[in-house]
Parts: C-alpha cells; sequence; structure tokens
C-alpha cells in the first residue's frame, strides 16, 4: 500500500480504531521514524504519544541484528536468533556485546532526553497501542514487550501501515489486538511506500509529541 506521507498512514489507522475516541489511548512510538505516523494517528483519536524508542546492537564483521537497548537498560535479543546462536555470541564475543551496551544506552539516554520525562507509571490502567509505520522485522516490538512486563494495561493494540508477514503474526500472537493496513511477504525500503516528504522536522515531532492534545480533535 501507498500513502501520502506518513501523517496520512497514522490517520488511516485511526480510521480503524474510531471506537478508541474519548478514551484516551497511548500511541506507543515504536521508532522515531514512526513519530508522524503517531503524530497522524493520536490527533484523529485523541490519544497521548510515549515514545519507546530502542538501540540496536551489531557486532563489527556480522550482518545481523544481535538485540536492542530499550529505555530502561535492558537488552532484548533479536527475535530471528536461535538459541544455539545466542550461546555462541554470548560465548564468543561477551565483552564486544557488552561494550556496545553501553555504548547504545548512552546514545538512547541522550536520544529520549531531547523528549522531556515520561513515565511509565502513566501506562498502568490504560489502552495501549504500539505503532510502527513500515516496519520489516520485529525487533523493536520484541522491545516494547519486555518493557511493558510491569505495565498494568488495559488492552495492548498492534498497529503498523505495511508490516512484512511475520511480523504480522508475532503481533497477532503478542497483542490483543492487532490491526495493519497492509501485510507483505516482500517489501522494499520504506521509502518506497510514501508519495512526499513528512509534514514535520525531527525536531517539530519532538515538540508535537509532548503537545499533542493541543491538536485532538
Amino acid at each position: 500500500m501507498y500513502y501520502s506521507n506518513r501523517v496520512d498512514l497514522g490517520r488511516m489507522l485511526g480510521g480503524r480504531l474510531t471506537d478508541l475516541k474519548g478514551v484516551e489511548p497511548v500511541v506507543i512510538a515504536l521508532k522515531e521514524s514512526a513519530l508522524t505516523a503517531c503524530i497522524g494517528l493520536a490527533s484523529t483519536i485523541n490519544g497521548w504519544i510515549f515514545p519507546l524508542l530502542s538501540k540496536t546492537i551489531e557486532i563489527p564483521g556480522d550482518p545481523r541484528i544481535m538485540g536492542a537497548i530499550g529505555p530502561n537498560g535492558n537488552f532484548t535479543w533479536s527475535p530471528d536468533l536461535e538459541k544455539i546462536e545466542i550461546d555462541s555470541i554470548e560465548m564468543e564475543s561477551h565483552m564486544v556485546i557488552e561494550d556496545a551496551k553501553r555504548q547504545a544506552f548512552s546514545e538512547l539516554n541522550q536520544l529520549l532526553g531531547k523528549y522531556g520525562n515520561f513515565s511509565k507509571d502513566a501506562l498502568n490502567g490504560r489502552i495501549l497501542l504500539l505503532t510502527g509505520d513500515v516496519i520489516r522485522d520485529r525487533m523493536e516490538i520484541a522491545v516494547a514487550l519486555e518493557y511493558l512486563k510491569s505495565v498494568r494495561y488495559a488492552n495492548l493494540y498492534g498497529l503498523g501501515g505495511n508490516v512484512e508477514s511475520d511480523v504480522a503474526t508475532f503481533y497477532h500472537i503478542n497483542t490483543d489486538v492487532s490491526v495493519v493496513l497492509d501485510v507483505m511477504s516482500h517489501m522494499f525500503p520504506a521509502e518506497h511506500y510514501f508519495e512526499r516528504q513528512e509534514d514535520y522536522s525531527v525536531e517539530e515531532c519532538r515538540l508535537l509529541v509532548t503537545n499533542i492534545s493541543q491538536y485532538w480533535t
């Protein structure tokens, strides 16, 4: 499926969730590139935005993503790795992984600091909407699920625009409700699916995230 831009994608998702308008759900951005989609969605259904961002970990010379660091500093192994692969990586590259974790957490803290303070406790009792734009793998979703283990949310939704088929299945298994606009088996780079540039710069998105209620309809 093709979209005018990511705001348009978010509004299309919002059109399928009109029953949530009035309950002030929390739209959880799985990555920074999805923020404009989250703005389109949140402004349509009168929701809040929570940037649950992460930093992936890689080993030089290895094309695989090892895992990712979440906002609380916890490391989540990639769901694409088998246990035997994880055991081998831990045995052969333990110190490299640990150094990469520390560096990633430092960079993530700097990034999250640009959004202000977001309390995890504020998610308790709320309807949470895990939201991506074009989702090619399960890594960010796995980080979010790990982060939310201690949260007593009301319901968990999995949302996306163009979503790879394995990701759609992962959403279906791990959330109460999944809503995706297009399930795909072969995907192009994300920008292929958008006709024009975003309405907002990254800096403008960061401001909108903390002031989204001003744009509720």
